[in-house]
C-alpha cells in the first residue's frame, strides 16, 4: 500500500519583525555591491571569523530561476526561517558562505568601519 502524500507548505513569514540591528547589517552589507567588504563574526563554534565578502558576485553563481522548483522552494524556506542568515560570496575561499547577522561585530564597507555590540 502506497503512502499518502501530503501537499508541503511553506512556513508562514516571521510574526517578529525584523530588529533594526540585522536591517542595518544587511543594508551596509547590500550597499558594497560589486566591491569588496570585511565581515567579522562569531562561527557557530564560538570563534570569531573575519571574512573578505563580495555581495553582489553570489548571485550571477547560484542558479535562480534555472533551479528546479523543489531547489527554489528550499531557499524560500530557509529565508523565511533563518533571516538572520546572509547568503555572501567568500572572496578567499570562492565560494558561497552564510553569516549570521546577530554575531557580526564588524563591517568594514567604503573605506569607513562600522562596529555593533559591546
Amino acid at each position: 500500500m502506497p503512502i499518502p502524500r501530503f501537499p508541503v507548505r511553506a512556513a508562514p513569514p516571521s510574526a517578529w519583525p525584523e530588529a533594526p540591528d540585522l536591517a542595518i547589517k544587511r543594508d551596509l552589507l547590500a550597499s558594497a555591491g560589486g566591491r569588496f567588504c570585511g565581515v567579522t563574526f562569531v562561527k557557530t563554534d564560538g570563534t570569531e571569523r573575519q571574512m573578505q565578502v563580495q555581495p553582489a558576485a553570489l548571485g550571477p553563481r547560484l542558479k535562480g530561476e534555472a533551479a528546479s522548483e523543489r531547489a527554489r522552494r528550499a531557499a524560500r524556506t530557509r529565508e523565511m526561517r533563518h533571516p538572520h542568515l546572509l547568503p555572501v560570496w567568500d572572496v578567499r575561499a570562492g565560494a558561497p558562505r552564510s553569516i549570521n547577522l546577530r554575531t557580526v561585530s564588524r563591517i568594514a564597507v567604503d573605506g569607513r568601519v562600522h562596529r555593533f555590540g559591546g
